[in-house]
């Protein structure tokens, strides 16, 4: 975990190619955030910010190649999260049925997020799928 002069808070991970690491990375999701003292960390918007997590770090580690590459940063009031990896593909929100086990990751990252996207890279298959939730900080009003 990093802190800068500013105020800029990051934390950086690199994900091994493993679902199993994932509960792992749910835990350090949450206790990075905990540690940030957010408004709201503790609730719903840290379960919002794990869970967008997990769905897209799931579609990284199960559709992607590595290096996969996690990371959060705070600046302001805003928290990015990116994930990196070496896979072709996009992801994008789609409607399953309602007894599909798969496919609404990015529905839900949709849903949870205020804003995501997915950046390719300069040169390779490699992408950057981000998302920005508003966190005020703690003692603000949220």
């Amino acid at each position: 975990m990093i802190g800068t002069p500013d105020g800029q808070r990051a934390a950086y991970w690199d994900i091994p190619r493993d679902p199993t690491v994932l509960a792992d990375v749910r835990k350090m999701i949450r206790l990075t955030l905990s540690t940030w003292r957010l408004a709201g960390a503790g609730d719903d918007l840290t379960d919002d910010v794990v869970l967008a997590s997990a769905e897209v770090l799931s579609n990284a580690v199960v559709h992607g190649l590595p290096p996969i590459w996690f990371r959060l940063q705070m600046s302001d009031e805003t928290l990015l999260a990116e994930i990196t990896d070496h896979g072709a593909g996009r992801p994008e929100p789609r409607t399953g049925s309602d007894d599909a086990e798969h496919g609404r990751g990015m529905t839900i990252v949709e849903a949870l997020s205020d804003e995501w996207g997915v950046l390719p890279a300069p040169e390779g298959v490699a992408k950057t799928v981000w998302f920005r939730k508003k966190c005020p900080p703690a003692g603000s009003a949220a």
